[in-house]
């Protein structure tokens, strides 16, 4: 394995994901430069033996020289790593799994004291349960740009998809959690006179509906608009999560209709309604540490002081699982059929699946709107993995004490909407006085709370 401390320029192998890596390097760099360091920095720019950078992780961990000295170190190590493709990565994880984990001479020698005195030996037993890669992971925080890395390293060691990891991602995740705990986030609005590179990386961070261009973000940050991000102090120039908001009159029933440039711009203080149609992850290295909640809850909070005629907190989501499902159930022949019309109409489901273009049929938009409708339903309702609702996004909202309002038929035509959920999209509306009740039902019974008017329409 080789770690290449000097040379700056990206591995084309290794892909920019959230974070810019070559800020990182530049960052990082600069202790490589360091005249005490500087045969540490030789000696690591030619590594190719696991063994060499087995010795320089224990330097860091049992801080050998020092505090100052380990950070130092820890620092020319994530500068290093930076570099490393993606076979190397793979190596560099292999290495911290089988090395530096829990020491169990350690643990049985805990256990044994366990048994024979009492608090000084839980102590004990807590610290040799802990993996030693646990305290280089540490290390990384209290370095320049460390944290900029930490989100970096679990980004990087997802993408390799290896169960063996999975310890490893955990301990990471768990570190991430502590750090990027809502308490220590920052609330923003971004507009129109947001910094530039701000509204940039709106752009690129958008993940559930594209901007198509600065037109159409200008539109998103219109005065009938609004979008919150959360940020973090040592990340000031970043976004971690945002959330996108229109202000309207009534439930939204097309995300078409949301992003149209011609839809009239509406007084605000004619709006009765909040609609949430796009909550982006910035940060693939952040999956898993739970912000979107959060966020979701302290812009109904804020919105609800800040424009007093807003009734409703809503959502327009899309149903990513649905498609995948359905042709799922139709092979195993295990669509759930309520009635002898809808039976006849899975000869319609099956073209609609088969053409993307189905939805300009006249006859087989009003043949497949109560079907469709009623399939998206029991989905979103009653297809379960263990008991949470198998829709991501479902699952999001209902854990986070939303209900299922409303179904929308053809709610997005877009190529991506229609590859999905056949066009299908569902508003999950949060109402103030029963999120908590909400979320304590699904989380703690699996139960899934429905609008009356919706169980009207079954």
């Amino acid at each position: 394995m080789r770690l290449d401390a000097e040379n700056l320029k990206l591995n084309e192998e290794v892909p920019a994901v959230g974070l810019n890596r070559k800020r990182l390097q530049h960052v990082l760099a600069k202790v490589t430069r360091s005249e005490r360091f500087g045969s540490y920095r030789n000696e690591l720019s030619t590594l190719d033996d696991p063994e060499i950078i087995s010795e320089y992780v224990k330097d860091v961990i049992e801080a050998r020289g020092g505090e100052v000295a380990a950070r130092k170190r820890a620092e020319i190590i994530a500068h290093a790593f930076l570099d490393l493709t993606k076979e190397q990565q793979h190596t560099f994880f292999e290495l911290l799994k089988n090395e530096f984990g829990v020491d169990q001479l350690a643990v049985e020698t805990a256990i044994q004291n366990f048994e024979l005195t009492s608090e000084e030996a839980t102590s004990q037993l807590r610290t040799a349960l802990e993996p030693r890669r646990e305290q280089l992971f540490r290390r990384f925080v209290g370095v320049d740009a460390g944290l900029d890395f930490l989100v970096t390293l679990r980004a990087d060691l997802l993408e390799h998809k290896d169960p063996q990891f999975s310890a490893l991602d955990s301990e990471l995740k768990s570190l991430l959690n502590q750090c990027f705990d809502v308490g220590l986030l920052t609330l923003h609005q971004i507009t129109w006179d947001s910094p530039a590179a701000l509204l940039e990386k709106l752009i690129e961070y958008e993940a559930v509906h594209a901007i198509q261009s600065w037109d159409d973000l200008r539109k998103r940050l219109g005065e009938d608009r609004r979008l919150y991000a959360f940020q973090h102090p040592a990340l000031p120039n970043d976004l971690l999560i945002f959330v996108e908001v229109a202000l309207i009159q009534g439930l939204a029933h097309s995300i078409d209709d949301l992003l149209d440039p011609a839809t009239e711009i509406l007084d605000n203080e004619k709006s009765d309604t909040a609609i949430f149609y796009s909550i982006s992850n910035c940060q693939p290295g952040l999956s898993g540490v739970r912000l979107g909640d959060f966020l979701i809850k302290r812009v109904v909070s804020l919105l609800a002081s800040e424009i007093p005629s807003l009734k409703n907190f809503a959502t327009l989501s899309p149903i990513p699982g649905f498609v995948k499902w359905l042709t799922s159930a139709i092979e195993d022949n295990d669509v759930p059929i309520f009635t002898r019309e809808q039976q006849l109409s899975l000869d319609g489901v099956q073209e609609a699946l088969r053409n993307p273009d189905w939805y300009q049929s006249e006859e087989l938009r009003q043949e497949l709107e109560p079907v469709l409708s009623q399939l998206c339903f029991y989905y979103l309702t009653s297809v379960k993995t263990g008991d949470r609702i198998s829709d991501p996004v479902a699952n999001f909202h209902l854990s986070n004490g939303a209900r299922v309002e409303q179904i929308q038929f053809l709610a997005n035509t877009r190529a991506d909407g229609l590859a999905q959920s056949l066009g299908m999209m569902v508003n999950y509306r949060y109402v103030l006085d029963y999120i908590e009740d909400n979320h304590d039902a699904y989380v703690h019974e699996g139960h899934v709370e429905i609008s009356k008017t919706l169980l009207e329409l079954q």
